[in-house]
């Protein structure tokens, strides 16, 4: 297989681990939106946080399973690195040092934990 071929496959697998972890984090962001909105519904018609606390309890069962799908989407990551190599690509070859895709947002979320000093 020529070179050529290898970095557009390459560049293929990480287009599509990039949308599968960022489905994760949409998942993740959706269940939690469900735990709000079901507190401010419960409160809003004054329900007791008893009745229908299975809801609450299965959902956060579903962020940590989400939680757990996020690490095992990094050690795949890892591997495809490994196959990468593997294969005979450098890492450059296929995809800059930072390997998440780049967002027409400059002022949105980085993916990076900034404090609140850095920010400043």
């Amino acid at each position: 297989m020529s070179k050529e071929k290898k970095i557009n496959v390459a560049r293929a697998l990480t287009a599509q681990l990039h949308a599968s972890e960022e489905a994760i984090d949409t998942a993740l962001t959706e269940a939690a939106h469900l735990i709000e909105t079901y507190v401010t519904s419960r409160r809003a018609i004054n329900m007791s946080a008893i009745i229908g606390a299975d809801v609450h309890k299965h959902t956060l069962e579903a962020m940590i399973a989400l939680r757990d799908a996020q690490e095992h989407m990094s050690a795949a990551h890892a591997a495809l690195r490994q196959v990468q190599t593997q294969v005979g690509l450098s890492p450059s070859a296929v995809v800059p040092i930072n390997d998440k895709p780049e967002k027409d947002d400059k002022d949105g979320p980085t993916g990076r934990l900034v404090t609140p000093e850095q920010a400043a």
